[in-house]
């Protein structure tokens, strides 16, 4: 993803620098090259971000996880004690 929105910013800026080529001066070039850059970096920077949070959710989602298989755990061991309760009371 951080791949391709770069691709696609330096297409789209080279596209319009070779479309200026002809009659822009050398500021007007630097100009652009500057915004072009200064879009990388934006683009950059939202990517670094989007990854950040898919690592905190990723964390987030192990944490829930294993709270959810202590719940399961417990509730098993609920489950054969009620179990051998049930059969004991049989058995009198």
């Amino acid at each position: 993803m951080k791949t391709l929105a770069r691709i696609t910013t330096s297409t789209a800026l080279l596209a319009a620098l070779a479309a200026t080529t002809g009659c822009a001066t050398s500021s007007d070039i630097d100009a652009l090259r500057a915004e072009m850059m200064a879009e990388i970096n934006r683009a950059n920077a939202t990517a670094d971000k989007a990854a950040a949070d898919a690592a905190s959710a990723k964390q987030d989602a192990a944490s829930a996880k294993a709270t959810a298989d202590q719940a399961l755990q417990s509730a098993q061991a609920t489950d054969e004690k009620l179990d051998r309760m049930f059969k004991k009371s049989m058995y009198k």
